[in-house]
C-alpha cells in the first residue's frame, strides 16, 4: 500500500539562562526573611499588587516592546505566524491560522468577572493568533494526549486532560511556552491576592478562593510546578519583564527568581527566604510525570474520533442505554472585535455622582462593610447617568446591585432607548443589559420609584464584542438511531469542525473538535507505518510501536482502562471483558486510534 509520511522540524531559538532578570536594587527586600505561603505572597503582594496597567487598547502598543522578536514580528505563543506589530494585522475577522492575532487573556476573562484591572494585565494578556486563541476559549490549561492542533502553523492542541487531578477538556500549550505560562499564573496570585478568580466553572480546576484569599489546587500546583522546572526563565521572558515594568510598573518576580515558587509552593515550604541564596535552589531538574489510568466513569461523553480524512470523519461516543442519537456538525465564523472596556466604577462612598435630572437622587455610603452607593430616598427615584460612552459597536453592561432593606426594588438599566428593567434581591448579583450597535452614548441606571430603594456596588461597561456564527452541515443535526458510532461525509479538507452528539430525551454532549486532513481521502496517509494492533486471546497486543510512543486503551463506556508512556516494539494488555476497544498511540504531533473488538 502506498504511504505518506509527514517529517515535522521544530528550530527553538529561545536560550536558557539560570541567572535572575535585572530587576531594580532592594526591589524585592520586603521578601527577605519571610518564610511560610501566606507571608511570602503578602510580602510579594505588597510589592506588585498595584499595577497601573495600561487600556486594553494600550496593551498593542506594550506588544511593540514586550512582545518583539528578533526579526520585529510579533512573538505569539499560540503559533509560529508571522504578524506585524500594526492595526492591519489585528483582528477583526478571521478564519484561519495567521489570519489576525489579539490578545489572549492566559487567565480567562469569565474566571474573573472580566473586571480590572486583570482585564488588562499586561502580563498575562499576551498577544496570540485569533483562530487558536478561539480554540483556547476558557478551557484550564494542562496536558492532553493525541489532542486536536489546528494545523502546523498552530502552536498547543485541545483535549481531554491526562494530567493528574483533573479529567475535563484542557488546552496544552507548547512545551517552549509552559514554564512562561506557568509563572503567569503564579504572578496571578501574587498580584491579585485577594481577587476572586473562581468565577466560571472551568476555574475551579485551577483557582480556589476562600477567607477573601485566591489560591491554586493541588491540580494547578503539580502541573504548574511541573512546567515551572522543565521550562526554565529564558531571555524572551526576561526582556518582557523588563518592558511590562515600564509600561505598568511592577514585575513578575517568578522570573526574576524562579527559586521563590519553591519557598511558596514547591520543595523549600517553610523555609526562610534569603534574596542572596536564591539562585542556589535546584528546581531544574525533571519532575516524573503523573498520569494514573482514570477511573470508571458512568456519564454519557464523547470518544476520540478516527478515520480522519480529508473529506470524512467517523464520530464515538459512549452508550447513554438510549434508542436514538442525534449528532450536530458545523464550522464557526468569528466576527467582530474583541470587547473592550469603557466604564469601570467601583464605588468608595466618596465619589460625587451626576443625577439624572431632579426626579433622581444618588446617595453614597458604605453599606454592609461593602463600598456601594445608595439609589432612591423616600421621598424620590434614585438613578445615576453616564455620558460620552461609545456604543457604536454595540456591548455590554455589567451592574453589581441588590435591593435596600426590604424594598423589594427593581433597577433599570438603559443605553438609550435599549433598556431592561430587573427584580432585585437582598444579595448583591450581576445584571446584564446586551446592547445592540447604536449613536446613544448614555448609560442611565436608576430605580423606578420613591421607597423602593437600591444599592449598586459596581458598573461596568464593554463596548464591542466577537460574534460566533455557526454554519452547519447539509442534513445536521441528524438523528442516526441506536449506534455508539457515525460516519460523517461531505467535509472539507484542513478544515476545523465542530460537533456534538444528544442522546434522546437528554442534554446534549459537550461540544467537542476535530481538524479535517488535507488532501487525505484515506489510502494513503498511516500516521505510524510499522504498527500492528489486534485482539488476543487474553487482551490487546500492539506490535512496532515508534520508541517513545504513548498507548491509551478506553472500552466501550469512555473510561480510560490503560495507559502508559514511552513505549517501544511490543505492548501486551491483558483484558477480561469482551466488547469494543479503542486504542490510541500517539508520539510527536501524531497519533492514531484504532477500533478493536474481541
Amino acid at each position: 500500500m502506498k504511504r505518506k509520511f509527514t517529517i515535522m522540524l521544530t528550530l527553538v531559538s529561545v536560550s536558557l539562562l539560570p541567572l535572575m532578570a535585572s530587576a531594580p536594587s532592594g526591589y524585592y527586600s520586603k521578601v527577605d526573611g519571610k518564610s511560610g505561603q501566606a507571608a511570602i505572597l503578602q510580602a510579594l503582594n505588597s510589592i506588585v499588587g498595584n499595577p497601573k496597567v495600561p487600556s486594553y487598547d494600550g496593551l498593542y502598543e506594550v506588544y511593540k516592546t514586550a512582545d518583539l522578536r528578533s526579526d520585529g514580528k510579533v512573538w505569539d505563543m499560540y503559533s509560529t505566524c508571522s504578524f506585524n506589530h500594526e492595526k492591519r494585522d489585528q483582528c477583526g475577522t478571521y478564519k484561519d491560522v495567521c489570519d489576525c492575532y489579539n490578545r489572549e487573556h492566559s487567565i480567562p476573562q469569565s474566571w474573573f468577572g472580566k473586571s480590572s484591572p486583570m482585564v488588562s494585565d499586561a502580563m498575562h494578556v499576551v498577544p496570540t493568533d485569533g483562530k487558536v486563541n478561539n480554540q483556547r476559549n476558557n478551557y484550564p490549561f494542562g496536558e492532553c494526549s493525541g489532542g486536536t492542533r489546528l494545523t502546523s502553523k498552530a502552536l498547543g492542541k485541545l483535549g481531554s486532560s491526562t494530567f493528574s487531578g483533573y479529567s475535563g477538556k484542557v488546552f496544552e500549550p507548547d512545551d517552549e511556552f509552559k514554564g512562561d505560562f506557568a509563572r503567569i499564573y503564579f504572578y496571578m496570585v501574587a498580584t491579585y491576592l485577594s481577587r476572586d478568580f473562581t468565577q466560571d466553572n472551568n476555574a475551579d480546576a485551577v483557582f480556589t478562593y476562600s477567607g477573601g484569599k485566591t489560591g491554586l489546587t493541588s491540580y494547578a500546583v503539580n502541573l504548574f510546578l511541573k512546567w515551572h522546572r522543565q521550562d526554565p526563565v529564558s531571555d524572551k521572558e526576561i526582556a518582557r519583564n523588563d518592558a511590562i515594568q515600564n509600561a505598568q510598573g511592577n514585575r513578575n518576580p517568578f522570573v526574576d527568581y524562579p527559586c521563590l515558587v519553591e519557598y511558596i509552593w514547591g520543595d523549600k515550604q517553610g523555609q526562610t527566604v534569603s534574596l542572596a541564596n536564591l539562585s542556589e535552589c535546584a528546581s531544574d531538574e525533571p519532575v516524573d510525570p503523573v498520569d494514573p489510568v482514570d477511573p470508571e466513569k458512568d456519564e454519557f461523553r464523547l470518544l476520540p474520533v478516527t478515520d480522519v480524512h480529508a473529506n470524512s470523519v467517523v464520530l464515538h461516543w459512549t452508550d447513554a442505554k438510549v434508542q436514538d442519537y442525534q449528532v450536530d456538525v458545523y464550522t464557526k465564523q468569528v466576527e467582530g472585535t474583541e470587547s473592550q472596556n469603557i466604564l469601570t466604577d467601583h464605588f468608595d462612598g466618596e465619589t460625587k455622582y451626576k443625577v439624572a435630572e431632579d426626579s433622581y437622587t444618588a446617595v453614597g455610603e458604605k453599606e454592609g462593610g461593602t463600598n456601594s452607593i445608595r439609589l432612591g430616598s423616600g421621598s424620590k427615584a434614585g438613578g445615576i447617568i453616564y455620558s460620552g460612552l461609545d456604543f457604536t459597536l454595540g456591548g455590554v453592561v455589567r451592574v453589581s446591585a441588590k435591593s435596600y432593606g426590604s424594598d423589594h426594588s427593581s433597577l433599570s438599566v438603559a443605553v438609550g432607548g435599549q433598556k431592561q428593567v430587573f427584580e432585585l434581591t437582598d444579595s448583591y448579583a450581576e445584571y446584564v443589559l446586551s446592547v445592540e450597535p447604536t449613536s446613544d452614548n448614555t448609560l442611565t441606571i436608576a430605580t423606578l420609584e420613591k421607597k423602593l430603594r437600591a444599592y449598586v456596588n459596581s458598573v461596568e461597561a464593554y463596548a464591542g464584542g466577537e460574534k460566533v456564527t455557526k454554519t452547519r452541515l447539509a442534513g445536521y443535526p441528524r438523528s442516526v438511531g441506536n449506534v455508539l458510532e457515525y460516519r460523517v461525509d461531505g467535509l472539507q479538507q484542513n478544515e476545523q469542525y465542530f460537533y456534538t452528539v444528544t442522546p434522546e430525551g437528554q442534554k446534549s454532549s459537550e461540544e467537542d473538535t476535530f481538524v479535517t486532513e488535507e488532501g487525505w481521502t484515506g489510502f494513503e496517509f498511516v500516521a505510524f507505518p510499522t504498527l500492528e494492533c489486534f485482539a488476543t486471546a487474553d487482551g490487546i497486543e500492539l506490535r512496532g510501536i515508534e520508541a517513545g510512543s504513548r498507548v491509551e486503551i478506553y472500552n466501550v463506556n469512555g473510561a480510560k482502562i490503560f495507559a502508559a508512556d514511552n513505549l517501544t516494539g511490543l505492548c501486551t494488555v491483558s483484558i477480561s471483558g469482551n466488547g469494543l476497544y479503542l486504542v490510541r498511540v500517539s508520539h510527536d504531533q501524531r497519533s492514531e486510534v484504532f477500533k478493536v473488538i474481541r
